[in-house]
């Protein structure tokens, strides 16, 4: 197998702000690239809000070093950096990202050969200001067996976008958006966190046949500038032959 010990480092929700700060956010680019990457994924949220640090995060992100590139979906916080103009704000995030050599695709398809092997990483927008309809599923969401591995990256983990990567033959769904739960509480045998209300997938990983979903417990945070019983994650991923391992 062509891609056996290729490495996807995934990481989500940068989120820079004034507590997310350049310190915080090179010590984590520092881990990310000591994983040594083949690629990169990000599951959005570049930014929390205003554009006052789309620049410093688009940079930092910059100096990730990956040997097939680093790209990214669209995250919530990315359409809010101009209030409610989501256009300008996503344009202005992408901007600075292209400029720093990090792709932020919305609702594409990106398709990377390794010699015989090819590898398809569909990039769909699951956001609180865009779903994703049927018309753009059907389109992106590519049914054919003929890559040597398919991979889904949405910032939220939503279970119909689940069941549709698992429908089309998708090998890794990968999403963050819930920062972990971020504010945890551990009992035994349960962990209670407000993220529950909105959605079961918190962290980690799940199966749904031979679909592995992960969901990244991210760097940022929002609502409240504390991460309790959450660690900010830096996930890799190594396939080899005939299986993934996490």
């Amino acid at each position: 197998m062509e891609l056996d010990g290729f490495k996807i480092t995934f990481i989500a929700d940068i989120q820079a702000d004034r507590f997310t700060d350049e310190n915080r956010i090179t010590n984590f680019v520092n881990k990310v690239n000591f994983t040594q990457p083949d690629l990169v994924l990000i599951a959005g949220d570049i930014i929390t809000t205003t554009p006052r640090f789309i620049e410093l995060s688009s940079e930092l992100l910059g100096r990730i070093r990956s040997r097939y590139g680093t790209f990214s979906c669209v995250g919530d916080h990315d359409n809010w950096a101009f209030r409610t103009d989501f256009k300008k704000s996503k344009e202005e995030i992408r901007s600075a990202l292209e400029r720093n050599n990090i792709s932020m695709i919305d609702n594409g398809n990106q398709k990377i050969r390794i010699n015989d092997a090819e590898i398809l990483i569909s990039f769909i927008t699951n956001t609180y200001v865009d779903r994703p309809n049927n018309d753009v599923l059907e389109i992106l969401m590519d049914s054919l067996n003929n890559y040597s591995v398919k991979i889904l990256v949405s910032h939220q983990p939503s279970k119909s976008l689940i069941d549709s990567a698992a429908t089309n033959n998708y090998d890794l769904f990968l999403s963050g958006h819930t920062h972990g739960g971020q504010i945890t509480f551990l009992f035994p045998f349960y962990n209670l966190s407000p993220t529950l209300f909105e959605t079961k997938y918190v962290r980690g990983d799940f199966w749904f046949g031979d679909l592995l979903v992960i969901v990244n417990r991210g760097l940022g945070m929002s609502l409240a500038p504390i991460r309790y019983n959450s660690t900010p994650e830096v996930t890799l991923i190594t396939l080899q032959k005939k299986y993934l391992v996490y």
